[in-house]
């Protein structure tokens, strides 16, 4: 392949601005809004975290991505608060701990989906190399990384056989009839995950991924300068929040119904 086609294919990738950085700065972001979450307990600091991120995301092909993350945080932050009504007491413990696990999972999962959708899986094998990693530990998180997309497409592949048999796949058919939702959905995604499997094995086997020998990508993979202050600020920022969730701050009542 000559260089100027070699070009061609690097302008071909529509990500921008965040979205380019190393993937190794993305996934150190991604590690420290894991842990931070869990630890923040004011409502304010912790949709400041969100907010924050979002913004983030944004500024890497992700708007869409961010407002819709966080539309999701405010609607079950106020759920939440409403179970503050609730009067069974079984009833109020069991939602309280599924509402607060939502809600500190919705950052990990808002900052983890967008790293899938904006890292190539060639620069995470080199980035992933560049920190001596070994194999047996590179080739599981590759494919990983690599399953969750595809179990998406074949998710939606299973909905459009159902539309087509005449057969609807919605959340009150999901909760009504549990034993239908198992045959018609998890059985044949079952079935997929075992054909993927076997598929990305081979896929690997045919690119290489066993090789030790150096790896090259298409897009140069460099901790430059702009990843080392984009990690530098992400770090001081939430090791900010956590002190601002300390104090008085960290009380503030921010979803009221």
């Amino acid at each position: 392949m000559e260089e100027p086609q070699i070009k061609q294919i690097i302008k071909q990738r529509a990500f921008q601005g965040t979205a380019l950085l190393d993937p190794r700065c993305k996934l150190l972001l991604l590690i420290g809004i894991g842990c931070v979450s869990y630890f923040l307990g004011g409502e304010l600091v912790s949709f400041m975290l969100v907010l924050a991120y979002g913004l983030f995301i944004a500024a890497g092909s992700g708007l869409g991505w961010a407002v819709k993350m966080n539309i999701i945080y405010i609607i079950v932050a106020y759920l939440n608060a409403l179970l503050r009504y609730v009067q069974v007491p079984i009833l109020l413990m069991l939602t309280s701990i599924i509402g607060v696990a939502a809600l500190k999972l919705i950052p990990v999962i808002m900052v983890g989906l967008w790293v899938l959708r904006t890292t190539y899986m060639d620069d995470l094998i080199v980035a992933f190399q560049r920190m001596r990693f070994p194999q047996a530990v590179t080739i599981p998180l590759v494919v990983m990384f690599r399953y969750v997309p595809t179990l998406r497409i074949e998710y939606r592949q299973i909905r459009s056989t159902m539309d087509i048999r005449g057969i609807s796949d919605t959340l009150w058919k999901r909760l009504s009839h549990p034993l239908a939702t198992i045959e018609y959905i998890l059985i044949p995604l079952l079935m997929r995950c075992l054909k993927v499997t076997d598929e990305l094995a081979a896929s690997g086997t045919t690119r290489g991924l066993e090789l030790e020998c150096k790896r090259y990508a298409l897009r140069p993979i460099r901790f430059a300068w702009p990843e080392i202050v984009v990690s530098l600020l992400g770090v001081l920022f939430l090791a900010g929040l956590l002190l601002i969730d300390q104090t008085q701050i960290g009380e503030i009542i921010l979803w009221r119904v």
